[in-house]
């Protein structure tokens, strides 16, 4: 099929390619001159969710004799023993270590591509335990809900019913306004992390770009539907309908384009070990970033995701798997990137709803607070601790109750340097960040 027939007959499952325009007079606003076209370089991020709360307690764990025992005494029957433990090289903070089903992770990590963001979660200004425990007004809203910490995580404002994520505002400042293709592309599904006041993500799976099953160019016997499908959309005589009729054909360019610079990128000999589907998620970004020359984009924006972390039970059999299938990913995607010449513009994190309780329940854990989160990329400062590792020993200053650690370091401090490493100016990232104030620049620096 050559190019002019591709484009006659393609028609997408995704409505990812539709633009929703704000009506916001400073989004209006927004011209070339605040596009991506202002940079001359490339640069990408790439988010991982990790959707259940992950417990990160047992992915950073103390090794001198003293913090050792305190976190075997406060883990009990999940604590990982020492002799599976791998030994990270760094002088930030106390002796650390990783379980060895992590290993590819702490590799990344010795080796300079990888660091930890430690003890961070979504806050609504500092406070300490006193003045949280004596006013619960100082707790962010629904603290320890999945889908409220998801919010908050991925808005960024401490608001659960902010209907836009932080990643999203970066490309409502990023966009250019005349061109169809979003910037943002999830293989995670829909999301409220891409989801700007303008700005909207496209949606692929892990084969490429979706198609409607009963009108898939890629079937012959479904020509005779397109045809007669688009005839209806150049019919299209009201209002309502020419412009439900235009944005499907905007789709139709915007799949038929993708698929076609997709189609010249294959993918390369570079294993991701299980093979697991966050696998072959990040091998479908690897292809997109490479394609970024014949797609004209300057900044891109991408989400990944994993679930399976909710482990209330068998905690001591499951985290271990999810952890194994993380850590592998992350690895395969960063010799992919090398492999592709792209390692030099990308920059990959995790994110969670939260962490977890340092007490067990007896065969898992409960839903916590802060935890720890990864950041790799050749632009950061590799092989580093980065904030405050909290001990981990019950009703410590760190700890609310029951074992749920308090943050030290807000999201949007987190969110503020990647903003800025990403080309955004501080009047941006107040944009993107407006409680940012709050907190301050952190007391370390990621890049």
């Amino acid at each position: 099929m050559n190019r002019r027939q591709f484009l006659a007959t393609s028609i997408s499952a995704t409505l990812g390619g539709m633009a929703s325009f704000s009506t916001l007079a400073s989004q209006l606003q927004l011209g070339q001159a605040l596009s991506a076209h202002r940079f001359s370089d490339y640069k990408a991020l790439v988010c991982i969710f990790l959707y259940g709360g992950n417990d990160s307690f047992n992915l950073l764990i103390p090794t001198d004799a003293s913090s050792y025992q305190d976190y075997a005494t406060t883990r009990q029957t999940l604590a990982v023993p020492r002799e599976q433990l791998i030994t990270l090289n760094q002088s930030d903070a106390m002796p650390l270590a990783m379980p060895d089903a992590a290993t590819a992770i702490a590799g990344l990590f010795n080796s300079g591509r990888a660091s930890f963001v430690t003890n961070i979660g979504p806050m609504l200004a500092p406070a300490t335990k006193t003045e949280l425990l004596n006013n619960e007004a100082l707790q962010p809203p629904q603290l320890f809900s999945h889908n409220d910490q998801q919010a908050l995580w991925q808005n960024g404002v401490m608001d659960t019913g902010t209907t836009s994520g932080w990643g999203g505002r970066m490309a409502d400042l990023l966009m250019d306004t005349d061109a169809p293709l979003p910037l943002s592309f999830s293989l995670g599904g829909t999301n409220l992390f891409q989801s700007g006041r303008q700005a909207q993500h496209y949606v692929l799976n892990t084969d490429g770009v979706e198609q409607f099953g009963g009108l898939d160019p890629q079937h012959q016997w479904d020509n005779h539907r397109i045809e007669h499908y688009l005839r209806i959309l150049h019919a299209a005589d009201d209002t309502f309908s020419r412009a439900y009729a235009q944005k499907l054909l905007a789709v139709r360019e915007n799949n038929a384009l993708l698929s076609e610079a997709l189609a010249d990128i294959p993918t390369t000999d570079v294993t991701y070990g299980t093979g697991e589907n966050l696998a072959e998620q990040l091998q479908m970004i690897a292809r997109v970033i490479q394609a970024q020359s014949l797609l004209g984009q300057r900044r891109q924006i991408f989400f990944a995701s994993l679930g399976g972390f909710d482990t209330h039970d068998d905690q001591i059999n499951q985290l271990p798997r999810l952890q194994n299938i993380l850590a592998e990913a992350m690895a395969g995607f960063d010799a992919d990137l090398q492999e592709r010449g792209m390692a030099d513009n990308v920059v990959t994190f995790t994110q969670s709803e939260f962490g977890r309780t340092l007490t067990s329940n007896g065969d898992g854990t409960d839903h916590g607070w802060a935890g720890h989160q990864v950041i790799m990329g050749t632009p950061i400062q590799g092989g580093r601790i980065q904030g405050d590792v909290p001990e981990q020993v019950i009703n410590s200053q760190n700890d609310l109750g029951d074992g749920r650690m308090i943050p030290t370091t807000s999201i949007e401090q987190f969110g503020a340097q990647i903003a800025q490493w990403f080309g955004l100016g501080q009047s941006e990232i107040a944009d993107v960040f407006p409680h940012y104030s709050r907190f301050g620049r952190a007391g370390f620096e990621l890049f």
